[in-house]
């Protein structure tokens, strides 16, 4: 045989190219979105969002702790709906979170006094597209603080969107 006749079709690079190409967008489309542990930070937060895309106030108020959220209810948080957006873990453009020995709350029904140690922060950045004429979109980077206190991982603080200023004090 000469090195002419053992040389592949020139329509076969191209196809399994293309083939591999299909196949990656396929995964790429198909896969659902990741379910992160709910007995972790990250899976706290996680349904904590959402809870709030799905219009599931009060499942979304019962991660916050007792001592932060006060009297808030599901309306109170429903009043500052962000409508649709989507959220990943991590955010870019941050550096490393520590709390602060001196981290107090502020605001109605929080607790005066420091982030235990058993606390820790999580990261996420937003992302919403705004409709309209002049259509834009934005996103905001944001740290859920977390603390773990009886077996359950608690947002506390006044999480996003920042509602629990405005609730009424018990």
């Amino acid at each position: 045989m000469t090195p002419t006749e053992r040389r592949l079709p020139g329509w076969l690079l191209p196809v399994v190219l293309g083939v591999v190409v299909i196949v990656l967008v396929t995964i790429a489309l198909t896969r659902g979105p990741v379910s992160l542990d709910p007995d972790s930070p990250e899976g706290t937060v996680q349904e904590y969002l959402v809870a709030i895309s799905e219009s599931r106030w009060d499942d979304a108020i019962a991660v916050i702790h007792d001592d932060w959220r006060g009297s808030c209810q599901g309306f109170d948080l429903e009043a500052f709906a962000p409508g649709e957006f989507s959220a990943e873990l991590g955010s870019s453009g941050r550096g490393g979170f520590e709390f602060q020995e001196d981290f107090a709350a502020v605001g109605e029904g929080s607790p005066e006094a420091t982030i235990p140690d058993n606390a820790t922060r999580v990261d996420v950045t937003i992302h919403r597209q705004d409709d309209g004429a002049l259509s834009s979109s934005w996103q905001e980077f944001v740290t859920f603080e977390i603390v773990f206190d009886g077996d359950f991982w608690w947002i506390v603080g006044d999480p996003w969107p920042h509602f629990i200023f405005s609730c009424p004090a018990r």
